[in-house]
């Protein structure tokens, strides 16, 4: 297995593309820390992974507030003993609105979550696995972090900032054995694009049409590619961008 022996940490493990990057680590024989802000659904990922026959704890932790986020590491060192791979994934989208209507509280919500959160998530992480003499850090970045996206300004911007984030601090970190990339997703099947698909159809096929598989990524599909950018499989790979959208950004 890809991950065996080692000890794996995902933030926003609660749903969606986090949940299957929990599950796809505990696949890959790692065993997991669930982190989201919903301790209810962090523990469901948890008993979930147990229950077929994985290694997952929970942990609730708001990584906006640097004093969890350093929590959370030293609960999984205190768990596990050390700390081989992380995907920051949490994250949140802004209001679908022109610029000039958004709220600057909308803008510093997103950038809190979506910036400083995986900062804060990078710093004690690498921390950690100055430790143990290497690891490897995945981002969650999005098409959004390379093409322009009218109407959701903040999220947009937040997105390429990761980016910028990911490939600077690569450089920092890789004389460490620590390797640090970002994934790109396009549109997937996560509760909220579920919801769409029931509540509006119309707009759902849309996005499918808009994309040359004809589909949305499911979860896994996602997870897997962290899965190998974690892994020694991926040993060459510092700063990179992985783009997994179905065909929509080389069009």
């Amino acid at each position: 297995m890809l991950l065996e022996n080692k000890v794996a940490l995902v933030t926003g493990g609660g749903q969606g593309i986090g949940e299957a990057v929990a599950k796809c680590y505990a696949k890959a024989g790692a065993k997991v820390v669930v982190v989201d802000y919903n301790e209810v659904t962090a523990n469901k990922v948890a008993d979930e992974i147990n229950a077929t026959g994985g290694n997952a704890v929970a942990f609730k932790a708001d990584v906006t507030k640097e004093d969890e986020v350093k929590a959370m590491v030293k609960f999984t060192l205190d768990t596990y003993g050390k700390l081989d791979c992380a995907c920051n994934n949490a994250g949140k989208s802004s209001q679908a609105l022109n610029m000039i209507d958004t709220p600057v509280e909308n803008f510093d919500e997103v950038f809190a979550l979506d910036v400083r959160g995986v900062f804060f998530c990078c710093k004690e992480e690498i921390n950690a696995m100055h430790k143990n003499g290497g690891g490897a850090i995945v981002n969650i970045s999005s098409t959004s972090g390379l093409l322009g996206n009218p109407g959701i300004v903040p999220y947009n911007t937040s997105k390429h900032a990761v980016l910028g984030l990911t490939k600077s601090v690569a450089l920092e970190e890789c004389k460490n054995n620590i390797r640090i990339n970002a994934v790109c997703p396009g549109v997937t099947e996560t509760p909220l694009i579920a919801d769409l698909k029931q509540n509006d159809p119309d707009t759902y096929q849309l996005f499918c049409t808009q994309i040359p598989q004809g589909r949305l990524a499911k979860p896994e599909e996602i997870g897997n590619v962290v899965v190998f950018m974690s892994s020694d499989m991926s040993s060459y790979m510092v700063g990179s961008t992985v783009v997994v959208d179905g065909g929509v950004t080389i069009q």
